[in-house]
């Protein structure tokens, strides 16, 4: 007997068997969703704590010097790093350094990001800094082009951060420089940030180096109590490069070169240069200027004739290239130079002289010793015997007149002539 209380819900057989298996379905997907929020929240807990360590890590190797953050966010970012149990930065010892290796996978770490620090102390005769004054521009061996090994050099050439003022910068280095004022223990700060990873150094990380740099020639130099006005981190940072161009067309630090032999003649000199921007108040800068293989066969005769050692041609275009590079040093860094191995024959600012292929002439910059040098590739000084005086005054007078130097000493003709 039907009493009326069927329920109007029900359908074809089979209808309900359907919607349990849905609500299955939606339960099931529910159930692993929460997995997954679970998972995610756990997840960006973990990132966060192994960036937290990393940071942690940073912050301790590298002494509270610059912001770990910032140092994360190198090279597209990391969140987990290691440092080197080697190196760690002190801000009483003269040398110091801290190493950032990126962590891949398990067992596997890369290159990342370093800082340098150096202290040079008030007193310079307490300084046991050495440097080496030679270069040696150009990789004879592994050149990608055995034919032409002078068409890129091996380094690029310091470039001023702004003005100079700050300090400098080249491929995957900045340099930065705190100047001290008189009357204390340290004469400046120079904080060098480096970027060890592979592939090239975008412009962000180019200003993100600089900022790290500042930080920690600043922050260095107030905890040796040295007084320092630091510029601010410029905007602009145009791209180093290797490859050397036309000398007649040469600007930058290597304008001087092109004014010279546009009213000298070019002869037996140089006739491909790389030049950087020049800074007015730059600690370092340099002109590289080098032979092409057209201007070694068409200077040849000449040169046999300078140097009748029984070199062939051939070898000279690749294993002894015609080249010289000049340098201006200012402050500190004039400190310790070598001419040849580093126990070699010392460059002194407030003197001149030449040794080991190297010449150099000196002043006062700023009321900071400048030292200017000019190596010339051997046996290539042979042949420019002649031009190598008023080539260098050339040199030694562009650079000192663009700092305002004052004081300039030279060496001697017969200085000039042969080392």
């Amino acid at each position: 007997m039907d009493d009326g209380t069927r329920a109007e819900t029900d359908g074809p057989p089979g209808q309900g068997r359907l919607r349990g298996a849905l609500n299955t379905v939606f339960v099931l997907v529910a159930v692993a969703g929460i997995g997954l929020s679970i998972w995610a929240l756990v997840s960006d807990v973990l990132d966060l704590r192994t960036r937290a360590e990393s940071r942690e890590r940073v912050e301790e190797a590298c002494g509270g010097l610059v912001d770990p953050d910032l140092v994360l966010a190198l090279n597209g970012g990391v969140d987990r790093v290691e440092l080197s149990d080697r190196y760690d930065i002190g801000t009483a010892r003269s040398d110091s350094s801290c190493v950032v290796y990126r962590v891949g996978d398990p067992g596997t770490t890369y290159g990342h990001f370093s800082l340098g620090l150096t202290l040079y102390p008030a007193n310079p005769n307490a300084d046991e800094h050495r440097v080496g004054a030679n270069h040696e521009p150009f990789d004879y061996f592994t050149a990608e082009n055995r034919d032409d090994v002078t068409a890129a050099a091996q380094y690029t050439l310091p470039h001023p951060l702004g003005d100079g003022g700050l300090g400098e910068y080249d491929a995957r280095t900045v340099t930065v420089r705190a100047l001290c004022a008189d009357g204390g223990t340290v004469s400046s700060v120079r904080a060098k940030a480096t970027a060890s990873y592979d592939g090239p150094v975008t412009s962000g990380d180019r200003h993100d180096l600089t900022v790290l740099a500042r930080q920690a020639a600043q922050r260095a130099a107030a905890a040796n109590g040295c007084r320092a006005e630091l510029p601010a981190v410029p905007s602009a940072f145009p791209e180093p490069r290797t490859t050397l161009g036309p000398a007649v067309k040469a600007g930058g630090t290597c304008a001087w070169y092109g004014r010279h032999i546009a009213a000298h003649g070019q002869g037996e000199l140089p006739d491909r240069a790389l030049a950087a921007p020049a800074g007015k108040a730059g600690a370092h800068d340099s002109c590289l200027l080098a032979m092409s293989p057209e201007g070694t066969e068409r200077i040849w005769p000449a040169y046999e004739k300078s140097h009748p050692d029984g070199t062939d041609l051939d070898r000279v275009l690749t294993l002894r290239p015609l080249w010289m590079q000049t340098d201006t040093l200012v402050g500190d860094g004039t400190r310790g130079l070598r001419a040849g191995p580093l126990k070699g024959t010392p460059v002194v600012a407030s003197s001149a002289g030449s040794a080991e292929g190297v010449r150099w002439a000196s002043s006062v910059c700023g009321g900071r010793p400048a030292v200017h040098l000019m190596q010339v590739s051997f046996p290539y000084d042979d042949l420019l015997r002649d031009r190598l005086e008023s080539l260098f005054r050339a040199y030694v007078e562009d650079a000192t007149a663009r700092r305002g130097c004052t004081g300039v000493t030279f060496p001697k003709a017969s200085d000039l002539a042969g080392s």
